[in-house]
């Protein structure tokens, strides 16, 4: 009966006819005292993975940006299980001519793919599925496991294009607490400080004016004009992404129109004081240009670009946090940019292993 057993389970691992990976906890790894009585331990694993694993098919299409199949890329599905220390019972394998690659199991869901292919990024697609149609239990069971049955993923494989090195600042807090309120300030983005007397920059790319209202750490407001000096500088904003499942997210060529010179941003708290409502909105992010320089004709010249990966962010600091009697509620101000030092260069694809931020603690950082 025992070898029955332990032939079934194997069965059952090997069941869709797919490399993948055995399970890590064996019947040995099992405490005596957790096995009902009246059964063996791998009966008793056979019971935990025919109550609390479900039937599950779902199948991935690797599609290049212009829509056409990607065969042969390499592809690792993560069936969510039980009974494997990483939480992942994982499909090794290659999509087909058409792009697919299907895996039909038991699981508790599936995460952790991952696609790849030499000249392209990798990709991780997101799976979600309703919790209406998923609730657990005797349901999914009675419905023949997860529903919907067998969709099908598309996932986007973006070719690696000229990658260049270029200056990073991921999260990064501009010259620390503003030196100034109601007050123009500028940033040198080269070197990511306010700009002299109030820090080391010598350039202004930005013109940031802050303002804000306190009346305790739970009710406060802050808000900043950002403004450009030059004819031609600006921002364009990102509202969405295509394909961001991508390693690659952003496009990779900022646009030569459209540069808006000025925004608001504002962050205000709620009643609780635990979250924020920001002017901005949801959005990917921006675009930007800086240190445009024009001929008589109005032709650009010169200039820098560069991208915005996430909104801006503000933030203030509360007197009950210092010890100087003097000190003000102060603001803080957020990027987190990439910046292309070649002048008149719109590529804005990184070189992932050349960070060019002399503070930089690791030359090589990924896309967020």
């Amino acid at each position: 009966m025992k070898i029955l057993t332990i032939l079934t389970l194997i069965g059952i691992t090997l069941e869709c006819g797919l490399a993948q990976e055995p399970f890590t906890y064996k019947p040995d790894d099992i405490p005596k005292h957790e096995i009902p009585e009246g059964l063996t331990a791998e009966e008793y694993i056979q019971k935990i993975y025919q109550e609390r694993h479900y039937k599950i098919k779902i199948t991935f299409r690797a599609v290049g940006e212009d829509g056409n199949p990607v065969p042969d890329a390499d592809i690792n599905v993560g069936i969510d299980s039980l009974f494997h220390a990483d939480g992942h019972n994982n499909y090794k394998g290659k999509t087909d001519a058409k792009g697919l690659f299907a895996v039909e199991s038991r699981g508790r869901g599936c995460t952790d793919v991952v696609i790849k292919k030499d000249g392209y990024y990798p990709s991780r697609p997101e799976v979600k599925w309703d919790g209406d149609l998923n609730p657990g239990g005797e349901v999914m069971h009675k419905n023949g496991g997860f529903r919907p049955w067998n969709p099908t993923i598309d996932v986007t494989l973006k070719k690696i294009g000229k990658p260049v090195p270029m200056i990073v600042r991921p999260n990064h807090q501009v010259g620390g607490i503003a030196p100034k309120m109601k007050e123009w300030l500028g940033v040198d983005l080269f070197v990511g400080d306010w700009v002299k007397p109030h820090g080391k920059g010598k350039i202004s790319d930005m013109l940031i004016l802050l303002e804000e209202a306190y009346t305790d750490e739970r009710r406060y407001k802050v808000s900043a004009q950002i403004k450009f000096p030059k004819d031609g500088d600006g921002l364009i904003r990102i509202s969405a992404l295509e394909g961001k499942e991508s390693l690659l997210k952003f496009p990779r060529i900022a646009p030569e129109k459209n540069y808006i010179n000025e925004v608001n941003v504002s962050i205000e708290s709620d009643d609780t004081g635990l979250s924020k409502k920001s002017s901005l909105g949801e959005g990917a992010g921006y675009f930007f240009r800086i240190r445009t320089n024009k001929d008589k004709q109005g032709n650009i010249i010169s200039a820098h670009y560069g991208k915005i990966v996430k909104n801006f962010k503000l933030n203030i600091v509360s007197r009950k946090f210092s010890s100087d009697p003097n000190f003000r509620e102060a603001s803080i101000f957020y990027m987190s940019y990439y910046l292309n030092p070649n002048n008149n260069d719109a590529n804005l694809e990184f070189d992932m292993k050349n960070n060019l931020a002399p503070e930089a603690k690791w030359k090589d950082y990924p896309y967020p």
